[in-house]
């Protein structure tokens, strides 16, 4: 006779709602509209304007969309935590963040770009580390890493879409015209009409203006997630950064292995966009399906490396999607056409399916409940410092090998090499970290089990 168990006996995850997903969608949406072409509008204004290109610049604007967020995440995560009203924080980060990114169109010159693009990566940090706590606080440790990639499934479904619409968008010339009639006598001031050697902007104007749409929806929904209800008679500490990474620890020690890789992988990432804008001449639709190639290798492995960090824990899928990356900036560095570009974006969406919810969830395993905000903007903000760091003198070494030798084919081969190789030997010091528990499985043992003629009882008897 089996036993039934009683109430008490019985454990039900909680789930994230159905709004959190909605948002959440609607977010990554917004983000996939601007984000893959952001770069390549700088690109196209700097060669309207002076006929050339200039990588300090490049790394500047690279770095002030790493710097803003990295500097004032902690402040957002700990007074969200301070307050307790976590979902106002991300409705009005939503907002402010894609609002301000129709007003690019505006920028006459790269340097009022780089002023905007910090602007609005300043606001748009409001809502990182408080959409991470919010969805922390609605889902259960033992679910964790399945939540989170059922999110990550639906979130970059949502970017892969847009990405794909605005980059059809942007080579769609009809577009524009339509939109001035659409809104009568507005239309020529939402949509002015530029000169020949601004025209570029014209491809842009979609993509720009439904991101300000998209991010009031998504605001406006946000404000109707039930929020999980926290102690409100614990402590309301502001914790600061030197406290939590002066307290020795796993937390402490994941965030100092997390920032040399953090600068070996900025180093790239102002190259890779003059890659397909210089050396191949792609259109925005072929940035598009580049981007949209990584979106959809991280929807492919998402929710099973999620599942998979349930089992066999954080450390080993961190070590996955780390340790292969290095090959990206390589790839990269020997493109010959647009396919080297496809094949290096697959690769990097793999990685990024493997370490990235498995980061947020590790951070997540290691970090008290009432300060998992604060936990996840330290975080951010001493990789982010890093990303700053990476990016600027990228852009500077990069300039100074174009001054010496005259070849901007050979400059951007050498940082993107560089960058391959410092991912390299970063990598290995994820080998540091620390589990705060033990997991049932290992990740040999589920590899083994898709082989022909290998069962997991035998493995684990």
């Amino acid at each position: 006779m089996t036993e039934t168990p009683t109430p008490a006996e019985k454990t039900e995850f909680r789930k994230l709602p159905a709004r959190a997903y909605i948002v959440g969608a609607l977010t990554q949406f917004g983000v996939g509209l601007y984000s893959p072409f952001i770069q390549a509008y700088l690109i196209d204004m700097q060669e309207a304007l002076r006929g050339v290109q200039n990588f300090v610049e490049q790394g500047v604007f690279r770095s002030v969309g790493n710097v803003a967020p990295a500097v004032l995440q902690p402040v957002w995560g700990a007074t969200s935590d301070k307050v307790r009203n976590t979902k106002a924080f991300v409705a009005f980060g939503l907002m402010t963040g894609l609002l301000v990114v129709y007003m690019f169109l505006w920028a006459a010159t790269p340097f009022e770009m780089i002023v905007l693009y910090g602007i609005q990566s300043v606001l748009f940090s409001i809502q990182i580390p408080t959409w991470l706590s919010l969805v922390g606080g609605l889902i259960d440790e033992e679910n964790r890493g399945d939540e989170l990639g059922k999110l990550g499934l639906a979130t970059n479904i949502a970017s892969l879409s847009a990405t794909l619409i605005s980059g059809f968008i942007a080579v769609l010339p009809a577009l524009v015209p339509i939109l001035r009639s659409l809104f009568g006598d507005l239309g020529p001031v939402l949509f002015p009409v530029h000169l020949d050697e601004q025209s570029f902007r014209e491809a842009y104007y979609g993509p720009f203006f439904f991101t300000a749409i998209v991010g009031i929806i998504a605001s406006l929904l946000s404000t109707r997630i039930k929020e999980h209800p926290k102690d409100q008679n614990g402590p309301r500490k502001f914790p600061p950064i030197l406290r939590l990474l002066s307290k020795p620890g796993a937390f402490r020690r994941f965030c100092f292995i997390a920032v040399f890789f953090s600068f070996a992988m900025s180093i790239a990432w102002s190259y890779f966009i003059v890659v397909q804008k210089t050396w191949l001449n792609n259109s925005n639709f072929e940035i598009a399906i580049a981007s949209a190639a990584m979106t959809v290798s991280i929807v492919i492995f998402t929710v099973p490396f999620g599942k998979l960090s349930d089992k066999v824990g954080r450390k080993p899928l961190i070590l996955l999607g780390r340790g292969l990356l290095f090959l990206v900036p390589i790839l990269y560095a020997f493109a010959q056409n647009v396919y080297y570009v496809y094949a290096a974006n697959i690769l990097a969406g793999f990685c990024v399916a493997s370490g990235m919810n498995a980061v947020t969830a590790y951070i997540y395993d290691i970090s008290p409940e009432e300060e998992r905000g604060s936990h996840l903007a330290v975080y951010a903000t001493f990789t982010g410092i890093f990303f700053l760091i990476g990016s600027l003198i990228a852009g500077i070494l990069g300039q100074v090998i174009l001054d010496v030798f005259g070849d901007a084919h050979f400059s951007v081969f050498v940082m993107l090499m560089l960058s391959g190789i410092l991912r390299f030997f970063a990598s290995f010091f994820y080998l540091l970290i620390r589990e705060p528990k033990e997991y049932a499985s290992t990740l040999w043992i589920e590899f083994r089990t898709y082989l022909p003629g290998r069962r997991h009882d035998r493995d684990i008897a």
